[in-house]
């Protein structure tokens, strides 16, 4: 059953999109895993705070660390 936050997002055909990312033997063989996956990156990017800067990164950069 979808909430009302699911109600503003656009229904994605998640096998579509792993195919168009070459993922074809993928959906052929594990389509469950192919749409989990695709549930739990949705899952990830939700927890994500709103950012008001598109370009920023929402943690910070990674740094190099010298050698001794």
């Amino acid at each position: 059953m979808k909430t009302a936050k699911d109600a503003d997002k656009p229904e994605l055909d998640v096998f579509a999109m792993a195919r168009a990312a070459g993922l074809d033997t993928a959906v052929k063989q594990f389509p469950q895993d192919v749409a989990a996956a695709a549930q739990s990156a949705a899952a990830d990017r939700d927890e994500l705070p709103a950012l008001d800067d598109f370009a920023a990164e929402p943690w910070p950069p990674m740094r190099i660390r010298r050698g001794r």
